[in-house]
């Protein structure tokens, strides 16, 4: 049963911020049972000094504080449009990630080793980006230790400010193991656990500080990059060909129990949509959805035989009211949508619905733009 979010609701409200404040969560749901399946040991690998599998509370994970000690109250903090996937992956549509207070640790152990290997799981929403976006990023207003950036040409390794080394192409909407190991004189890139290019490092390649992880822009928040990734570790150590063909197999492991979303595309015009909260309404809550009714003109994938459409988009992100929550009746989409209740992650979501009538099969669009 679809739950009606407003604004009296003052549990729903208490129980989200606990929420969100406990686990950098705007969910408190329970894994799909497909999910829980996948529960499996990873990184498999030894010495992870940071290790998010994904973004839900239940997964077990690596975050340290500046001590050490295991950080109880870490928060994978969104920035602008981030957003988690139903299998709580890290969605970048233009936003970012950052993984608050974890970062000093992780900083600190790589320093004193002189060495590293960042392990990543990604899709690129794009193959050849008009512009270059950062994926993952060691920095903070000072300066920007290591980074690992995709432009037109494929995906790119950089350390300080020496010239970026070229790593391997990423597809578009493809899944794939990334894992780069360096020594203190050589780099090694692996993908999907086989190694594919090798290198000596530049002279003065920046002993890592206490910084900043984030994930899907630069620290500034510029230079976005879009796209999924999930399975996200770094070890103060180089990991061996053995472990990085052993971190893919199970990065795949954890994903070939997925099911696939019911999806449906289809072009139409909007018939009508709630009436989105102002921002001083929606408080605490910094994020807001607004269900909108379409009517359905052509089908262009999946199967939808009714005359119209209930869909869910997000109106307010980061207490900014986006465009999307203006639109007349009347307006053209395309649009590419997924059954609700195959978001889990999006239980607890404070949202705007249609008065009267409420659709009993309502759909969700993680981005207009696609």
């Amino acid at each position: 049963m679809i739950r009606s979010y407003k604004s009296k609701h003052i549990g729903s409200i208490i129980s989200a911020l606990a929420a969100s404040l406990l686990l950098g969560l705007a969910s408190d749901c329970s894994f799909a049972a497909d999910e829980q399946a996948a529960l499996q040991p990873w990184p498999k690998a030894a010495g992870a000094v940071f290790a998010l599998r994904n973004a839900h509370f239940a997964t077990p994970r690596v975050t340290l504080d500046a001590k050490g000690r295991d950080l109880m109250a870490f928060e994978c903090a969104t920035r602008g449009r981030a957003l988690f996937g139903r299998f709580y992956d890290l969605v970048c549509d233009g936003g970012s990630f950052c993984a608050r207070d974890a970062g000093t640790w992780v900083g600190l152990q790589v320093a004193k080793s002189g060495t590293f290997t960042i392990e990543l799981t990604l899709t690129s929403a794009e193959t050849t980006p008009k512009t270059p976006g950062v994926v993952f990023a060691y920095g903070d207003d000072k300066g920007e230790d290591v980074a690992l950036f995709q432009d037109k040409t494929g995906l790119f390794l950089r350390l300080g400010t020496s010239q970026p080394v070229e790593l391997f192409t990423q597809e578009a909407g493809k899944s794939v193991h990334v894992l780069i190991a360096c020594d203190k004189d050589k780099w090694t890139a692996y993908r999907d656990g086989q190694p594919v290019k090798s290198g000596m490092l530049a002279a003065g390649a920046p002993v890592w500080g206490t910084r900043q992880l984030v994930m899907g822009a630069a620290w500034s928040g510029a230079d976005p990059w879009r796209g999924r990734m999930e399975a996200i570790a770094v070890f103060p150590r180089v990991l061996t060909a053995a472990e990085a063909t052993c971190e893919a197999a199970a990065s795949r492991a954890l994903q070939a129990v997925r099911k696939p979303a019911t999806t449906v595309c289809f072009k139409g015009t909007l018939a009508r949509q709630a009436k989105t909260a102002s921002l001083k309404d929606i408080a605490p809550y910094t994020r807001s959805m607004t269900v909108a009714e379409y009517k359905v003109e052509k089908v262009l994938a999946g199967e939808w035989k009714q005359p119209t459409i209930s869909v869910m988009h997000w109106m307010i992100m980061d207490s900014k009211r986006l465009p999307i929550a203006d639109r007349k009746p009347g307006t053209a989409v395309e649009l590419k949508v997924e059954r609700l209740e195959d978001h889990p992650q999006l239980e607890s979501c404070r949202r705007d619905e249609i008065e009267g009538d409420v659709a009993t099969d309502l759909f969700y669009c993680e981005s207009e733009t696609e």
